[in-house]
């Protein structure tokens, strides 16, 4: 369960080559306060939110993020990527920032093109300085109360991966409260990265808490929410890397006809499928 750290069991991916540092000279000594500068800056956690089209939940999101964060003392920022949206979210975001006056610690990056929440989370993770990072949907799927053991967490283990108990059929265990048709994709979607990969997490597409510094080292390339299977698959070829997995309560407000079901994002989650399912066989 939860309380338990897991280790992955799958070899060791490629090391990634760095560059020696000279022990003399210049360089050194710039290299050094380099490091030194970034260590003073860095902060706790960076939590990256997603917004397309959220005109009716983007602002209880953020409430949501900011309630929990005021309970903690992680120094964060909170990176919210409006992915060019034609409804008036942008503006939402723009007048809750003001009117809370949390321009330090909330900053908005409104797309001019559509890039797909993929490539938004890996930029995020690219901007952030945060040891830590967590995303958050803009649909306000997840209650204060579940986002809050996932920060409880932080710290404890390199991944932290939400889980739903999502069920078909014995609801009074299931944890997942979607309608049937996302809870019946959901089953489909984790069954299929557990077989293909080998790795029997519950979950695979969840708001996962990693070490920023890991989603950096493995870059995934694609459009659509199969992202985050692909990412936690080449991260845990690393038998070094420990996760927790945490039994939350999971919403949703919007409807089955929304962006994950168009063809774009159809297609991206299949070709994540299908890099997860090689990426596990090319080490046989």
């Amino acid at each position: 369960m939860a309380n338990n750290i897991k280790i992955a069991d799958k070899k060791p991916g490629k090391k990634i080559n760095t560059k020696s540092i000279k022990k003399t000279g210049t360089k050194k000594i710039i290299k050094n306060t380099a490091v030194k500068q970034e260590k003073k800056n860095k902060l706790d956690l960076t939590i990256f939110v997603s917004c397309y089209n959220e005109h009716d939940l983007i602002e209880k999101t953020l409430k949501t993020v900011r309630n929990v964060l005021s309970l903690f003392k992680y120094s964060y920022e909170v990176l919210i990527y409006d992915d060019c949206s034609t409804d008036d979210s942008v503006k939402i975001i723009k007048n809750f920032i003001a009117k809370n006056k949390l321009e330090k610690q909330f900053k908005l990056r409104a797309n001019e093109v559509n890039k797909g929440i993929g490539i938004n989370y890996f930029n995020a993770a690219k901007e952030g300085t945060g040891e830590y990072l967590l995303i958050v949907h803009g649909d306000n799927a997840i209650p204060e109360e579940e986002l809050k053991k996932t920060l409880n967490l932080l710290g404890k283990a390199d991944i932290i991966v939400p889980y739903y108990e999502t069920r078909l059929i014995k609801i009074k265990y299931n944890y997942d409260h979607r309608d049937f048709p996302r809870r019946l994709l959901s089953i489909i979607f984790t069954n299929l990265v557990r077989f293909i990969s080998g790795y029997k997490l519950r979950y695979f597409n969840g708001l996962v808490l990693h070490k920023r510094e890991n989603v950096l080292n493995n870059y995934v390339e694609t459009y659509g929410l199969g992202f985050q299977a692909e990412l936690l698959c080449k991260i845990l070829k690393d038998p070094h890397i420990t996760y927790l997995e945490v039994r939350q309560h999971n919403y949703a407000f919007t409807k089955i006809g929304t962006t994950a079901f168009k063809l774009k994002n159809v297609l991206s989650v299949l070709k994540s499928l299908w890099r997860i399912f090689v990426e596990h066989f090319k080490d046989y």
